[in-house]
């Protein structure tokens, strides 16, 4: 039994290593935000807690009970993960009918010209589908941050006409500041252009689900367009959106 229960101390040891590792990539783009901050941080508390947990629960007392309490709020925050992760998983797999209307979500611009990785692989992916589909129409969205020096929804519309979209086929949303808006102002020019309740949400894996509930909300039938995730940053964006979607969760739930 001894032997097993290190084996299993070893895994999880190698696990929570690894875990920091993924969580250190973002390292290589030049970014550690707030979201590869926290997974760091969870990963070294499980490592700690491997390390600790005996040495605490052999003195017995309150620090048996103080191990024993944290380990199993530590797992049960794991579980958490594990469920808000395969909500992510889930909206990922409804893809659209042909001929839906598109919405992108806007994210970070530098010029009317150049925008984020993010932003651009999602432009791209409504390209994809906007060439494939002749008659689909698209709403970008996204207004100007504090840090920007033109309105997001500019730079989508100006790199989509310049990859060959007809200028009318777009329609620009350029007052939002976070996807909620992003949603509920786009639902507005749906309404007056006569698109209809179903579209295609535009944005990468980690935030589909997230956009497609706020898609909801705001009145529509969302389908998911999947936009390609940088691999070095998706570390930081995967422990951000795991903190959102727990704060959206929360606020859910003490608003109903």
């Amino acid at each position: 039994m001894k032997g097993f229960r290190k084996v299993l101390r070893a895994v999880g040891c190698v696990l929570c290593v690894g875990g920091m590792v993924f969580f250190l990539l973002p390292l290589l783009r030049g970014g550690f935000g707030l979201g590869a901050v926290f997974g760091l941080c969870v990963c070294l508390l499980g490592l700690l807690l491997l390390v600790c947990f005996g040495k605490f629960s052999r003195r017995g007392g309150w620090r048996k009970l103080l191990a024993r309490v944290a380990a199993v709020c530590y797992c049960l925050g794991l579980c958490w993960a594990g469920y808000l992760t395969a909500l992510m998983l889930s909206a990922t797999a409804n893809t659209p009918p042909a001929g839906t209307p598109v919405v992108v979500l806007g994210a970070r611009v530098y010029s009317a010209e150049r925008m984020s990785v993010s932003l651009s692989n999602r432009v791209d992916k409504a390209y994809e589908y906007l060439a494939e589909n002749l008659d689909a129409l698209c709403i970008v969205t996204g207004g100007q941050g504090k840090d920007e020096p033109c309105p997001e929804a500019v730079t989508e519309k100006n790199a989509l006409v310049g990859m060959g979209i007809q200028e009318e086929r777009i329609f620009v949303e350029d007052q939002s500041h976070n996807t909620r808006e992003n949603l509920q102002f786009a639902q507005e020019i749906a309404q007056e252009q006569g698109m209809g309740e179903e579209i295609a949400v535009v944005t990468q894996g980690f935030h589909m689900y997230r956009a497609t509930q706020l898609a909801k909300a705001a009145g529509f039938t969302p389908y998911s367009l999947v936009a390609e995730t940088d691999p070095l940053l998706f570390p930081e964006y995967y422990g951000r959106e795991l903190l959102s979607l727990t704060k959206w969760q929360v606020e859910h739930l003490l608003l109903d």
